[in-house]
């Protein structure tokens, strides 16, 4: 199982098809996101075009993520608000 602490990060894998676990709620302040498998594939940017990447790891996506490669997925506003919701509930 891999975790993720950034809302909008768990939002685009779960975008890209991954399982959401659990929500530890724990800090309330920063809550954590448990993923169950990795997702198929994922597409970044590469110069300006976008390439489909094969079976990356979550830590992975984090990377493309955070350097502002990963591209979102039409239904990302839907996961988005999917996330806040899992964090609301009790």
């Amino acid at each position: 199982m891999e975790c993720i602490g950034d809302m909008y990060l768990a939002a685009a894998i779960l975008s890209y098809g991954a399982e959401l676990v659990e929500v530890d709620k724990a800090d309330r302040k920063r809550q954590k996101f448990f993923f169950s498998q990795e997702v198929d594939h994922v597409y970044v940017l590469d110069n300006g075009v976008p390439v489909r990447v094969e079976s990356p790891k979550i830590k992975e996506i984090e990377i493309m993520y955070f350097s502002k490669r990963l591209l979102f997925l039409p239904n990302y506003p839907d996961c988005l608000r999917s996330i806040k919701s899992s964090i609301h509930s009790t």
